[in-house]
């Protein structure tokens, strides 16, 4: 029970901000031989948490998975740490050096996406600047993700934009390619084509595809592929008898007779233009994790996406200057209501309390 003992006394100290002590107490259950392996995997992934250097978390879980290689969560978790640091030398190497390395004479006809919230999925090239299509369900929340091209090796992938309605998820990476063959002669889709979903595991199921009804004029396809076969969390490439590429199968089912959805191609290149247009608009936006879209709010200062008002990432960061405050004005729309008698600000009031921070006004003064 010493050992069990000491690891609970490390979360409290943990938990309590004590890092110093929990680290000491950490350290030692890692190897204490009274743990069983679960026990010491639970003390790898709290040892984690006490330092920001992705190069130690990353040891740490690969620890913890050592002891309780079945753990999904760990998985999950050193994948996006492995993502960030592969994005980290990424960057640096761009400074440093052309990417030449990435170059790639033709795309392959599955991708891997790893790093997301919902396990492995697969995904293609969308354009010959290294644009990848995948599902919103397989990346989740995640902002930087892991591409795996087969033999050409893994890039690093950085999620520019998600769209839920669409179940698509849109992700940069440094590849730049020669042929893309698969979506230059991409065809109009026949009713009751059939097709081969692939994914990056190589499994392959074969079925049929229906260009019929509301769904395909809201950029969805109809296939007679159970949901329950999907190998994995989805983005798995259609591809006709002729090697064109329709659409991506997702985990979304028709309720009735449980056959999955496809995001047809021709909506995912809309989209996909789309977000280059936001990116010539609003060259100073980065991904909301929460919501998927591009948010201003955060290169000036802002804590918040101004679309669904979640903690934007760069609100962990001290800013170098002072937030700017007039444009963060315009932006989250600050001028429709009547300054707030505590801080000034025009952010508006819910249940009686300013929505910038957060005081609660006096009876009986006005709002707007």
């Amino acid at each position: 029970m010493g050992g069990e003992d000491d690891l609970l006394r490390a979360i409290k100290y943990m938990k309590s901000g004590d890092l110093q002590s929990a680290v000491a107490l950490l350290r030692a259950a890692v190897d204490d031989p009274d743990l069983d392996q679960h026990g010491r995997a639970v003390a790898c992934i709290w040892l984690a948490e006490t330092s920001d250097d992705i190069a130690f978390k990353i040891n740490c879980l690969q620890q913890a998975l050592r002891h309780e290689p079945g753990n999904a969560q760990v998985q999950q978790k050193l994948d996006q740490l492995r993502a960030r640091q592969l994005r980290r030398r990424s960057d640096a190497s761009h400074v440093t050096s052309s990417p030449s390395s990435l170059r790639m004479a033709q795309a392959p006809p599955v991708l891997g996406i790893d790093g997301g919230v919902n396990g492995r999925g697969s995904g293609i090239f969308v354009n010959r600047e290294g644009l990848v299509a995948t599902t919103a369900n397989a990346v989740g929340s995640a902002l930087d993700v892991v591409v795996d091209c087969g033999s050409s090796g893994v890039a690093p992938g950085q999620v520019l934009r998600r769209y839920p309605d669409s179940d698509l998820a849109l992700i940069q990476t440094p590849v730049a390619l020669g042929s893309l063959d698969a979506l230059e002669r991409s065809p109009v889709v026949i009713a009751n084509e059939a097709v081969t979903a692939m994914a990056y595991n190589g499994a392959k199921i074969r079925g049929a595809v229906h260009d019929a009804g509301d769904g395909a004029r809201q950029g969805w396809l109809r296939t007679s592929i159970l949901i329950a076969m999907s190998p994995d969390a989805g983005g798995n490439p259609l591809y006709d008898g002729r090697g064109h590429i329709l659409g991506l199968l997702t985990r979304n089912a028709d309720h009735d007779t449980g056959r999955a959805w496809a995001i047809s191609l021709r909506h995912i290149l809309t989209l996909a233009e789309q977000t280059a247009q936001e990116r010539r608009l609003l060259p100073n936006a980065a991904t909301c994790g929460a919501c998927g879209c591009r948010a201003q709010a955060g290169h000036y200062g802002g804590r918040y996406c101004e679309t669904c008002g979640a903690r934007l990432p760069s609100a962990d960061i001290s800013p170098l200057d002072p937030p700017d405050f007039e444009r963060l004005a315009r932006i989250y729309g600050e001028n429709q209501s009547r300054p707030c008698p505590h801080c000034t600000a025009r952010a508006g009031y819910y249940a009686g309390c300013c929505l910038r921070c957060s005081h609660e006004l006096t009876p009986g003064t006005p709002t707007t």
